[in-house]
């Protein structure tokens, strides 16, 4: 009967993600945590991952499952993966799903390590984990999950509820409401986005770095409720704007993430090339046209990785501005550069000008503290 269930399952999980399996498959998922008599087992080791914050601002936790693999010699062998996760603050288990079909394996002593991430809200988590071949021969792991902010985290909005599970999915920027209107430390914000690769060193575009960029900015939405916003997306080396959204919508998330899927690094235009001096451009523009605003933004955030750039903007291409609004911040990630010289790019001398704020980010703590700073510098300034 359970071979049965597991091919059903099997079909339903997906090729390899783990996923949240449908509610109508649940009862039939939840017999694979009941012991039987006759069970036979797999030699297996699991090592569960602690909950750790991302920058999507959701805690982030998994295993990783070794298991030798003389176990499966020859072909036709499966595996069907599931995790069941109870929040023991209250509320109902999520089970997560994931197949994994095995190749021709030879004789060996090798293991092979699967592993699977999940996303949780804060709180406290009981873990179950089965694992069941097409023999029905099963695997068995339990274990405690704590998710809780560190000092440098608390008080920060959280991309997700208390004691909820969810799978790894991108994470979607929620508009706020207006009933908070009048105590919001920014009514207007500006936010300029460059789309650029997390390794420095890079010369692609790939889409983790566009996944990373996304989920942080909607962090950043989140965190840092305005009552109107307005998006650029840009990128130095290709000298342009990508997308610009004067006002923000939480539908305009999709063309935002479309505009980033079109660019390739290692394709520059031959008007680029000649114009040796364009990001300067690109950059005081992008300036001016938030100091010349009719109605300027009481905030303007620079984010993303690190220009290849350090030239300066001259004086004369930056218009007067006297400190007031709007205030400029430079949240920078330095992910892969922590003993690199720490030399400020374009951005960063821009910003030091405009007398505002670079804020080096390193880790998930580091940018919660840097999204805090904003913050307190808005409600100083209001």
């Amino acid at each position: 009967m359970r071979l049965l269930l597991a091919s059903m399952l099997l079909a339903a999980a997906g090729a390899s993600a783990q996923s949240v399996i449908a509610p109508a498959l649940i009862p039939r998922a939840a017999t694979f945590f009941e012991r039987t008599p006759s069970e036979q087992t797999v030699s297996c080791e699991v090592k569960p991952i602690p909950a750790r914050l991302g920058f999507s601002l959701r805690f982030e936790a998994g295993y990783v499952a070794r298991v030798p693999m003389k176990q499966y010699f020859g072909k036709g062998h499966s595996w069907l993966i599931l995790t069941r996760i109870t929040p023991q603050g209250g509320g109902q288990p999520v089970y997560l799903g994931r197949s994994v079909k095995l190749p021709d394996i030879p004789k060996t002593k090798s293991a092979s390590e699967s592993g699977g991430v999940y996303v949780l809200g804060a709180g406290r988590y009981a873990v179950d984990w089965v694992l069941a071949d097409e023999s029905n021969r099963v695997c068995r792991a339990h274990w405690s999950v704590d998710a809780k902010p560190g000092s440098g985290e608390r008080g920060l909005k959280m991309g997700m509820e208390p004691s909820t599970v969810a799978g790894v999915t991108f994470r979607r920027w929620s508009a706020q409401g207006d009933t908070a209107a009048d105590v919001r430390p920014i009514r207007r914000l500006t936010v300029l986005l460059h789309a650029a690769p997390i390794f420095p060193r890079s010369t692609r575009f790939r889409a983790r770095d566009r996944g990373f960029l996304l989920t942080s900015l909607a962090s950043l939405l989140d965190s840092l409720p305005a009552k109107s916003v307005r998006l650029v997306v840009f990128n130095l080396d290709q000298q342009r704007e990508l997308i610009r959204q004067d006002v923000l919508t939480p539908e305009a998330f999709d063309p935002v993430a479309q505009s980033m899927n079109n660019l390739e690094l290692g394709l520059v235009d031959y008007r680029v090339l000649q114009n040796q001096r364009g990001h300067l451009g690109l950059l005081a523009g992008l300036v001016n046209q938030e100091l010349r605003a009719a109605e300027p933004s009481d905030a303007v955030v620079f984010i993303g990785p690190p220009a290849r750039f350090s030239d300066k903007l001259p004086e004369t291409m930056i218009e007067g501005h006297s400190g007031g609004a709007p205030q400029f911040f430079y949240l920078e990630y330095k992910l892969f550069a922590r003993n690199a010289p720490d030399l400020p790019d374009s951005i960063e001398s821009a910003i030091k000008d405009l007398r505002g704020k670079t804020i080096q980010i390193n880790s998930p703590d580091g940018f919660a503290k840097a999204i805090k700073h904003v913050e307190a510098q808005m409600t100083r300034g209001n």
